[in-house]
């Protein structure tokens, strides 16, 4: 125990996270992928930690406990997401030598799971459980909906463009015959 890592807060859950190997078949090819064999809560790191059977060895090998942790600037991703038919998490995974295939972080945020796609990461999803619904419902109520501000609108009439199409609408009082404000010579 490294560090103190408080079990619940207003704003994380622990889940574990479990990873198997799977093989796709694509006409005579195979194809070697991984996904989501198990997601589940978890109380903290500490009390998950348990010794594996000996059969489970493999699988335990790529379970990891990880927090699910919101942040406030990504509420209306959150509240994207559960509009959606099927809500989900996504889990960042990466490879490594000496242990494979690992989960790292997850998260309930379709933005920051895109931009890490992008970054050529390797994103496994799954459904969220009906208990993290109702757990991130609840965190939206409590902090309210972030509206996305978008480009402000401008005052009427401002800019360039406006006010030569205003002053070609309405002609100069100088230059209009019979109020008395033309000149004679």
């Amino acid at each position: 125990m490294s560090e103190s890592i408080p079990p619940r807060s207003d704003d994380t859950r622990w889940l574990s996270v479990t990873l198997a190997p799977t093989t796709q078949k694509l006409g005579r090819f195979s194809i070697d992928t991984w996904r989501i064999a198990d997601l589940s809560p978890s109380a903290t790191p500490e009390t998950d930690s348990h010794v594996a059977e000996p059969a489970a060895t493999d699988e335990v090998a790529h379970r990891r406990i990880l927090p699910l942790q919101l942040h406030l600037t990504e509420r209306t991703d959150y509240r994207y997401n559960l509009r959606c038919e099927q809500p989900r998490l996504f889990v960042q995974c990466d490879e490594r030598e000496a242990d494979g295939m690992q989960p790292r972080v997850v998260t309930a945020c379709q933005e920051v799971a895109s931009h890490w796609m992008d970054g050529d990461q390797l994103v496994l999803d799954v459904p969220m459980p009906p208990a993290l619904m109702v757990w991130l419902e609840a965190y939206l109520a409590r902090h309210g909906e972030r509206l996305d501000e978008g480009k402000k609108k401008k005052r009427k009439g401002a800019g360039r463009a406006s006010q030569a199409e205003q002053h070609a609408a309405t002609p100069d009082k100088a230059h209009q015959p019979g109020d008395g404000t033309e000149s004679t010579s």
